[in-house]
């Protein structure tokens, strides 16, 4: 699950129904694929609705000369008709009335225009008459509808596109809400990669800060091997973007979207990270727990342990000190699959006898099922770190 996301998709619902963005505030905990399943049924319901009026309206705008529709359109229609419209009807004739229609009433045509039933007419479309169209976007700071695009543009198209916008945070507005994340990848290749680095030090400026979610939000939806790249890229550019990224990550909540990108990061990175001094702040390293226990990203965190020196450890204890019941059956069991209790029990020794003595409880209650290899090994560390005495 991820913040980012499921924010992304409140946006495009908010647009949808009407309704102000802080209104549907309440549903930001549903998963962002749950969300995106309600807001495409809301589409189909309405397209549904619409059919029979629709049809006939593209019906009759068949037969009608291009020079006609246009003003029609334009004055007669409106926007939203005329999108519903421009759905049912040959994408070549609808190609041919894009040409002639103001960019300006294009890209609010394209705000209700369902990309997923025009990926022809969209083809169709020359690169010049989209490159005017996301010019008159941007005019009205639609990133949402220019993201819902993205993917069914062409590469060409995608470039082109890009070198008109001079501001990398606008690009960062318009990645935000690309509709499929597993398209990330394949654009983010198709930028320059010098625009990509600049739009990751936006982190940097504190006039930007509306800006940081979307630069997270990047470096979260791409793929591992992406999010390696990006990540150690961040990290080439100094401790200050990085100390960035975490004041940006703890501010916003975005936790349980940060952690698993750090587990993709090159060890050297890792350890960098994971050993700032803002990650061992009390606060800091609260947020990141919880997030790690509400959104079970323990094997992620438990493979972080072995990066962190003996101050960062001692941060986590104090925090393992404080999360609610069953954490610590949690992070043993995570533990236990990742084969990483050195590090788990050097956090361990370091906890408050009450949760040290619970942890040796939930450690006893795997020896039924666990290999006698297992049990051996886990029981020398334990002895490692004074946790139980040496054996009679």
């Amino acid at each position: 699950m991820s913040r980012l996301a499921s924010r992304a998709e409140l946006l495009k619902l908010a647009l949808l129904t009407g309704e102000p963005a802080a209104q549907l505030d309440y549903l930001e905990p549903l998963p962002s694929e749950t969300l995106r399943q309600l807001r495409i049924a809301l589409l189909e319901r309405y397209a549904r609705q619409q059919a029979p009026v629709i049809r006939r309206l593209a019906a009759i705008a068949r037969w009608l000369p291009v020079w006609l529709i246009v003003p029609l359109a334009r004055w007669w229609l409106g926007p939203a008709l005329t999108a519903r419209i421009a759905g049912e009807m040959p994408a070549p004739q609808a190609a041919a009335i894009t040409q002639r229609l103001d960019p300006a009433f294009m890209a609010q045509v394209a705000a209700w225009l369902d990309p997923r039933r025009a990926r022809e007419l969209i083809r169709l479309v020359s690169v010049d008459r989209i490159i005017a169209v996301a010019q008159a976007m941007l005019a009205q700071r639609d990133y949402l509808t220019m993201g819902r695009f993205v993917e069914y543009l062409s590469d060409d198209a995608v470039r082109a596109v890009a070198e008109t916008i001079g501001d990398e945070g606008e690009l960062l507005e318009i990645v935000f809400h690309v509709e499929s994340k597993n398209r990330l990848d394949h654009l983010v290749r198709v930028l320059p990669p010098e625009r990509v680095r600049r739009a990751i030090l936006l982190v940097l400026d504190p006039a930007r800060r509306p800006l940081w979610p979307k630069i997270l939000s990047l470096v979260t939806h791409v793929g591992y091997v992406l999010k390696r790249e990006l990540g150690d890229l961040a990290a080439s550019q100094g401790d200050a973007v990085l100390d960035a990224i975490v004041q940006a990550a703890q501010e916003e909540d975005l936790w349980e979207d940060i952690l698993p990108v750090v587990t993709c990061l090159s060890p050297e990175v890792q350890q960098r990270v994971v050993n700032l001094e803002a990650i061992g702040r009390p606060a800091v390293m609260r947020r990141i727990l919880r997030a790690a226990d509400g959104a079970q990203l323990w094997p992620e965190l438990i493979s972080l342990l072995q990066w962190m020196n003996g101050g960062v450890r001692d941060a986590v204890a104090d925090a393992v000190a404080q999360l609610p019941e069953g954490a610590l059956q949690r992070i043993a069991y995570a533990a236990l699959l990742r084969e990483q209790w050195e590090p788990t029990l050097d956090v361990v020794r370091r906890l408050p006898p009450a949760q040290r003595g619970e942890c040796l409880r939930i450690v006893e209650q795997y020896r039924p099922h666990a290999d006698a290899a297992t049990m051996a090994r886990l029981e020398q560390r334990l002895r490692h770190h004074r946790l139980v005495g040496e054996p009679a």
